[in-house]
């Protein structure tokens, strides 16, 4: 993930108030806005406009990095969270018949 002194950087680039919780694909949206800005000057030569864009590309490949851990940590808890169901439905499959027998047995 984006360090803080990262998302500060970040947070000056998109030049908004952003919360400390803000998604990093939110981040990254807002960013592209911020570069497409910046793209039609640049045909220019503007010398400011150009460092002003390579700091936002710099700015948008660290939220890239950031939104794809995200997503592998979301795919990971999401893969957690399904076998754990896999499991606790095979478990009341197999305890589903025993329970059927005693609740004969006690009736």
């Amino acid at each position: 993930m984006a360090g803080h002194d990262d998302m500060s950087i970040i947070m000056q680039a998109v030049g908004q108030q952003l919360q400390e919780g803000t998604p990093y694909y939110e981040l990254l949206l807002k960013m592209i806005e911020e570069i497409g800005k910046d793209i039609r000057p640049t045909y220019t030569f503007n010398k400011s406009t150009n460092e002003k864009l390579k700091k936002h590309i710099h700015c948008a490949k660290m939220l890239i990095k950031a939104c794809q851990t995200e997503a592998e940590n979301d795919k990971k808890k999401a893969d957690a969270a399904a076998e754990a169901a896999r499991i606790q439905a095979a478990l009341r499959k197999t305890d589903g018949p025993e329970g059927d027998e005693e609740a004969k047995k006690s009736a």
